[in-house]
């Protein structure tokens, strides 16, 4: 009876962990891409459904809270999974990238935004495609292998207040130059660049968004 009682109060303890709204969490949304016929979407635990809203891929979503830190991201019609999305338990504010996955639905790619070291006028960079992405801005040079994200923080600003940048892709036959161009410096935002393979083209792509981000507060 006792052992019984025991396990009762366990798993009364475990729903109420499961249900409790965290009203602290904040999470934000940014697609690479979200095809139209997905619709409108939901957060869900359990049978707690949030309001629908749209997955933007061309900005970030308002700030949402969910009512867990482990939630599933559902169509609305047909009511569909689309990514399982668990956030870390440290931070209470929270960016989720969603890259499209072969089998259908998002791989989740979920980054701390309250993380000091992710600052304004830093850029994250996710490698959606077969290949490796080589690339700089300004002095700041990496190599980021297919499936895998990075943090870059830009160095080397020209006297003229921008970065050179430069994107490329490691080839069979060499490295081959995909993208030069220049960067203003800016540290009010911060950015999200994907590479991919466009569907409309079969052919490597990249494109950018960026973040604004506010002022600290005076004291």
């Amino acid at each position: 009876m006792i052992r019984l009682l025991f396990t009762s109060l366990l798993l009364i303890s475990g729903l109420h962990a499961q249900t409790q709204v965290p009203k602290d969490l904040q999470v934000r949304f940014l697609a690479e891409r979200s095809p139209q016929q997905i619709g409108q979407v939901v957060m869900a635990v359990g049978e707690n459904r949030s309001t629908p809203f749209d997955l933007p891929s061309n900005y970030l979503s308002a700030p949402l809270t969910p009512a867990a830190r482990t939630f599933n991201l559902r169509a609305v019609t047909p009511d569909v999974s689309l990514a399982s999305i668990t956030l870390p338990e440290d931070g209470k504010s929270f960016i989720v990238l969603l890259i499209p996955a072969k089998e259908g639905g998002f791989k989740p790619i979920v980054i701390r935004s309250d993380d000091p070291a992710f600052k304004a006028g830093d850029v994250y960079f996710y490698n959606h495609s077969p290949k490796v992405i080589l690339g700089y801005v300004g002095t700041a040079k990496f190599s980021l292998e297919a499936g895998k994200g990075m943090l870059l923080r830009p160095t080397g600003a020209r006297a003229e207040n921008f970065y050179d940048v430069g994107f490329g892709v490691r080839e069979e036959k060499g490295d081959r130059t995909l993208s030069q161009t220049r960067w203003p410096v800016d540290d009010k935002v911060r950015s999200y660049v994907f590479f991919f393979v466009n569907p409309s083209t079969s052919l490597l792509d990249f494109r950018a968004v960026d973040e604004f981000i506010p002022p600290p507060e005076k004291p």
